[in-house]
């Protein structure tokens, strides 16, 4: 595989009836995080959103070798989510008594939600491509396998597993019909395959544009997992939607081909007019130009002011980001915004700093350079975030610029409107 290729076909049902909803160009891959010497050497891939009209998977038409997209993944879970994933590991607990259950995580990362699994009892074992991570796990005495998941690899797991996890990870699977495959094989008879993924109606509603990035390669509906599933004789038996990362969902799947519960049809039902709908989609796109529309407008307002026919810069406002996200990489590539227009973004991953937000030439910075800084305005690009990120930041006396749902310039937390924050 090379570094980039392009999608022919769904990757669900295999078939060529697919149909582009957002077109976003050229856009950065938003993993890279290039040191200062790499700024000239960044790369852009073109990037659109797909929706296949036969079984309903919204996917990206262009994909990057994963080898390349994880050989220098920094992400760490557990710099934002450990509060989340200990609550994870509570609510299986509940549910199945984890102890001397055996549990195999996909995609685990720094090993953030293993960790309180093992706590509890649980024969836990992961497995991630993803060097840095991996190695933080093993430093935590940990079980995980670098690699990736398949129906190749699954053989290296010799248990049959009572659960199997993937969070924040299934979206990223190239081959979905190959990591099932594995996924069936590996569960008990009537073990469940939990996990979570971005939900496409979250997209939608919030316009959620900045979360289309290379490395998130569908964006699911319950619909189109069914159908997904359904082919392994596996039955989609509850789902629950949840507040994380701007609005994800929460999916059970028993390793058994039985009824499927009323809450879960009615849900299927529901997206056939709405999610999943070509009308509802089509609007969706205007809906992202006319909010980027909207974003840009402000913004030069705060950065220029009008007197007659002439356009003079406010020198007044000095503007810095927070949260050095792929979200914030994709924004300022769609609103074409970089370091002449944003001084500085704060991140709190050590591995970040000192580095610039992909596509950009925007440094990153910890949060004391904001602190002895001048900032006035705070462009809260991880803004599911923005209630944490406010309060750690409030004694600034900074005002927030935070674009989504919709574009709001505030003093405060309290007067933002129209999201549930985390």
């Amino acid at each position: 595989m090379s570094k980039y290729t392009h999608r022919k076909k769904c990757a669900g049902c295999n078939k060529y009836d697919l149909r582009v909803i957002v077109n976003l160009g050229f856009v950065p891959f938003v993993g890279e995080f290039p040191t200062e010497d790499e700024l000239d050497r960044q790369t852009r891939w073109h990037l659109k959103l797909m929706f296949c009209d036969d079984c309903k998977l919204v996917q990206t038409d262009s994909i990057i070798n994963p080898k390349v997209a994880f050989k220098n993944y920094k992400y760490l879970s557990s710099v934002s989510l450990s509060k989340h994933f200990n609550e994870v590991a509570d609510i299986l607990d509940k549910k199945y008594s984890v102890k001397d259950k055996h549990i195999l995580e996909i995609g685990c990362n720094d090993g953030v939600l293993l960790e309180p699994l093992c706590n509890l009892g649980a024969i836990a074992v992961g497995v991630d491509p993803s060097e840095k991570p991996i190695e933080v796990a093993r430093q935590k005495g940990l079980n995980v396998h670098k690699g990736y998941f398949s129906y190749d690899t699954h053989k290296l797991f010799e248990n049959k597993y009572d659960l199997v996890l993937a969070n924040n990870s299934f979206a990223h699977i190239i081959d979905i019909h190959d990591v099932v495959k594995g996924v069936n094989h590996i569960l008990k008879p009537n073990g469940d395959f939990i996990f979570e993924v971005h939900y496409l109606k979250s997209l939608f509603i919030d316009k959620q544009w900045d979360n289309i990035y290379h490395e998130h390669i569908y964006y699911y509906s319950l619909t189109a997992l069914n159908n997904i599933f359904k082919q392994y004789d596996m039955t989609i038996i509850d789902y629950e939607i949840i507040p994380i990362h701007s609005g994800s969902i929460r999916v059970t799947v028993r390793n058994n081909k039985e009824e499927i519960p009323r809450k879960v049809i009615n849900k299927i039902d529901l997206e056939s007019i709405t999610i999943c709908n070509l009308q509802y989609l089509n609007q969706y796109a205007r809906d992202v130009k006319e909010h980027i529309s909207d974003f840009n407008n402000v913004f030069d307002e705060l950065q220029n002011t009008h007197i007659g026919k002439k356009l003079l810069p406010r020198v007044f406002h000095k503007i810095a980001g927070y949260g050095a996200s792929g979200r914030a990489s994709i924004f300022c590539s769609m609103t074409e915004l970089d370091n002449k227009d944003i001084k500085f973004v704060v991140d709190e991953s050590p591995e970040r700093c000192g580095r610039y937000l992909s596509g950009t030439k925007i440094p990153i910075v910890d949060l004391e350079h904001l602190e002895n800084s001048d900032t006035t305005i705070i462009l809260i690009f991880a803004w599911n975030y923005s209630k944490m990120i406010i309060d750690k930041t409030k004694h600034l006396n900074c005002k927030y610029l935070v674009a989504f749902p919709k574009v709001q310039l505030v003093d405060s937390y309290e007067e933002l409107e129209g999201f549930e924050s985390i």
